[in-house]
Order: structure tokens, then C-alpha cells, then sequence
């Protein structure tokens, strides 16, 4: 047995090892698929719309991203989507790459149009509008964003796990193929932080091979950073309704014979489950009485007459889901 084997241990991960898992099935786009189809024509529908389309959009860059690490064959654990709270500190990380070597930072950014950056490390856009004619914006810069987070990941590798000299490293990916980065007249560091999704895998392998790194941490340690950021990942559900500023009248209503339909056969199938005559759970009265206020809330439900708290409580939410599906 080597001196490496006997002090580290042999070496078990030989290729990409995704410890959460990229997955096209988003939870936001899928909340606003099925909020979409609940809302009236107008601008609040449109707005979704917009929303899902750009999510999308950076889903399939994220896509791109996704296979070139997977198809890196190189040595590394990685994680997708991760939302670091820490304290006062957010991070939201697209892809996190752990190596013997470093752990690196992937902010994923699938732009329209073309990128340039200045002398200063300002990032300009140059855009065609729907006449063909070219005109530029500004943007906030990915760099600066992401370097933000490199320095929340050091603080809690500092404090949790003692990691203190491990390299953490940024790099943007831009990962839309007919995008062009022109990076001819910006600073140095910015310039060997921004890569197209195609030179990943020479991007990591340059630092996986470093010579002048002599960082070499064992896989139990790699498996730890990996378990601590999945530990401290904490999605954030985003109020949709709040949101898009969405109000009982926005929603698409069933119409009564659906609904009178829908509750007769909840109420039918509740009583026998409970072995109780079907009016004790509401009669005929209270259920005409639901279709005419259309109730989508708790305190909606509560201004029906016969609806107390203990029916609410109860049967409350089986009600709302029929009014609110």
C-alpha cells in the first residue's frame, strides 16, 4: 500500500458524483405551470407567462452546464441549486464543484445577445429590438455577484468544518452557445473568470492540475463540505399570489355544475369513510351557499353559514382544494 493510501485512504471517486442532482422537474416552474392555469387572461397571466419562459430559459442553460460536468470525467462531487442561509448571509449557488484541489463556484448565466466587458469590469449587453436595430445596456455584473458568494462559502467552511486555506473559486459560466464574450479590453482576473459551458472541463482540469496547489484534501473531508452545504440548504417558497399581486377575482372559477359535482362526491365519499349522514358534514343549504361565495381561504371558509371552527378544521382543507384546483 502507498504512503497516500495508508494516510488518506484509497481513492474511491473517479469520476462526477452529483450529491444533489440537477433536475429539469424546477418546483418554482412547476408552481407557476399550475398558477398559470388558474389565472384570467390579462396582465398578471402575461407577467407568469414572462416568468416561466425566462425560468425555462435558464433551466436549459443550467442543462448545458449540468452535462459538460457530468461528462467531465474528472474526480469531483458536485451540487446543483443550492441556497445557502447562514446567519444574516443568502447565498444562492447554481452549480458548487468539490475537488481534492478546491472547491469551485459555478454561476450559471444563459444571456441573450452579446457580452462585452471594459477596462473596468463593466459588463455591457448589445441586443437587437424587434426591428433588427442593435441598441446596449448595462448589466450587474456576475462577477461581482458571484464573488459575494465565494466569500460566504469560506466563512462557513471557516466556521464549521475549520477549512481555512482550501481554494474557493468563482467562475461564471455563460452557457448560451450563440452568445459571443468579448473580453479583449477587461482586467485580468475577470478575464480568467468568465468561461463559455464548452471549456469547463479544461477549466477544472487547469486547476485540478495546478502544480503550484499543493492543497490535497481526503474524500472524507470532500464528502463533508458536500454535506454540510446540503445541510444548510434552505429553499425559499416564493408567495406567488403575493407576488404577482393576484386577488380572489383573478382566478378562473369553476362553474357551479363542476362544483356541485366535485362537492356531492367529496361529501358522499367523507361519510361513508366516517360512517355519518352526508348533511352532518354540510347539507344542501351550506353547500349552495359555498358555490355562491366561492370561498379560497380559511377565513373565507369560516363566513360560510354552518362552518365553525371544528368543521373547518376538519374537513376544511379538502373543500379549499376542490374550490382552489
Amino acid at each position: 500500500m502507498s504512503l497516500f493510501n495508508k494516510i488518506f485512504g484509497k481513492r474511491t471517486i473517479q469520476s462526477p458524483i452529483f450529491i444533489k442532482d440537477f433536475t429539469k422537474d424546477n418546483p418554482h416552474l412547476i408552481a407557476l405551470k399550475e398558477l398559470f392555469k388558474k389565472v384570467n387572461e390579462g396582465e398578471q397571466k402575461d407577467n407568469i407567462e414572462r416568468d416561466m419562459k425566462l425560468l425555462k430559459y435558464g433551466i436549459d442553460g443550467e442543462n448545458n452546464v449540468y452535462f459538460e460536468l457530468k461528462n467531465s470525467f474528472l474526480p469531483i462531487l458536485c451540487l446543483h441549486d443550492v441556497r445557502i442561509q447562514y446567519g444574516d448571509y443568502v447565498a444562492q449557488l447554481d452549480f458548487v464543484v468539490i475537488s481534492n484541489k478546491f472547491t469551485c463556484i459555478l454561476e450559471t448565466k444563459k444571456l441573450s445577445g452579446n457580452i462585452s466587458i471594459d477596462h473596468e469590469g463593466n459588463f455591457v449587453r448589445t441586443m437587437k429590438n424587434r426591428y433588427g436595430k442593435e441598441y446596449k445596456e448595462g448589466i450587474y455584473s456576475p462577477v461581482t455577484q458571484n464573488a459575494r458568494h465565494v466569500d460566504i462559502i469560506k466563512h462557513v467552511l471557516s466556521k464549521e468544518l475549520k477549512i481555512n486555506n482550501m481554494p474557493i473559486l468563482s467562475l461564471v459560466v455563460m452557457a448560451n452557445p450563440k452568445t459571443i464574450i468579448n473580453k479583449n479590453k477587461c482586467p485580468a482576473e475577470i478575464e480568467r473568470t468568465i468561461i463559455k459551458y464548452d471549456q469547463i472541463k479544461v477549466t477544472l482540469e487547469k486547476y485540478q492540475n495546478d502544480k503550484a496547489n499543493t492543497y490535497d484534501l481526503a474524500e472524507k473531508d470532500m464528502n463533508n463540505i458536500a454535506e454540510l452545504l446540503n445541510k444548510f440548504n434552505t429553499p425559499i417558497k416564493m408567495d406567488l399570489e403575493a407576488k404577482y399581486q393576484l386577488s380572489s377575482e383573478t382566478f378562473l372559477r369553476k362553474d357551479e355544475a363542476q362544483l356541485r359535482l366535485e362537492l356531492t362526491a367529496y361529501r358522499l365519499a367523507t361519510s361513508k369513510a366516517e360512517n355519518i349522514k352526508a348533511y352532518i358534514i354540510y347539507n344542501n343549504n351550506e353547500m349552495e351557499e359555498m358555490i355562491v361565495k366561492y370561498p379560497k381561504s380559511v377565513e373565507e371558509l369560516l363566513e360560510v353559514k354552518g362552518f365553525g371552527k371544528v368543521k373547518v378544521e376538519k374537513y376544511g382543507q379538502q373543500i379549499l382544494d376542490i374550490f382552489n384546483g
